[in-house]
């Protein structure tokens, strides 16, 4: 085959790790946005049953090691090796807290009043010119991926003017011209064909997250005039009175024991 071939090929393929790159992007956005719109309207209801299933765990707990040490330990002894063993969920537990005070705080998403043809063009032209794979050496890589990242927000914003300013300034990291020797070319096809691969991976696992699943439930929920969301919520609210119920027994447990080791 001969170099001009071999070398529009790789133009090819720069152009499909571009639209892949895009493709990404946009299953991440959709995400990221339900996310938010979940957060907003679910987040404080789930938050309170995570907060229950946590004392739950407490007093599971609790009631185990007096069990186990026949109350042959002290309440403040108790109380650590209670704390000690939860530590990592309450600390996950109040990054989830953060979340949710984010999401009610979060500004409004930006107007979808732009040329979705014309944005999704920038974008292309953006990651053929700076996605960092196409770098010659580590430096220009994390120059590319601090700038694809700046990219990939301005894409999320939907802001054009932002897009429109870094193209301008990345007409210098142009991937240059192909060598034309066969043999290179050959050889950064398949680097890109691996890199291609990847992303589609990455796509497919983006495709079928929860959240993804989630967000597509309820899409046709509300194709069907359902409220998903509200339905959601009474689900969340129900299963919380069950774990009430559970969190009161063991209360009741706990006590009995207290009073049966004579630790009250």
């Amino acid at each position: 085959m001969f170099a001009d071939e071999l070398a529009a090929q790789l133009e090819a393929r720069r152009e499909q790790l571009a639209r892949s790159e895009q493709e990404r992007a946009d299953a991440q956005i959709e995400i990221d946005a339900f996310r938010l719109d979940y957060m907003a309207q679910l987040g404080q209801t789930q938050a309170e049953l995570e907060a229950l299933e946590i004392h739950i765990a407490e007093y599971r707990l609790r009631n185990e090691l007096l069990r186990l040490r026949r109350g042959a330990i002290d309440a403040a002894r108790l109380e650590y090796e209670v704390e000690w063993q939860l530590r990592g969920r309450r600390e996950q537990f109040a990054g989830y807290q953060e979340s949710v005070r984010r999401a009610a705080s979060a500004d409004p998403p930006a107007s979808t009043a732009v040329d979705a043809a014309g944005l999704k063009s920038l974008y292309r032209e953006l990651a053929k010119r700076l996605h960092p794979d196409l770098a010659a050496d580590e430096e220009e890589r994390q120059a590319r991926g601090q700038l694809m990242a700046q990219a990939n927000a301005a894409y999320a914003r939907l802001d054009v003017p932002a897009l429109q300013s870094m193209l301008a300034q990345a007409d210098g990291m142009k991937p240059a011209p192909s060598m034309p020797d066969p043999a290179w070319l050959r050889a950064e096809a398949a680097r890109l064909d691996r890199i291609i691969a990847e992303v589609r991976g990455e796509i497919s696992a983006l495709n079928r997250s929860d959240w993804m699943s989630m967000k597509l439930d309820a899409a046709l929920a509300r194709s069907r005039g359902w409220d998903w969301f509200g339905n959601a919520r009474r689900q969340i609210e129900a299963q919380a009175a069950r774990r009430r119920i559970e969190l009161d027994g063991l209360i009741a447990e706990f006590r009995d024991l207290v009073h049966r080791f004579g630790l009250a």
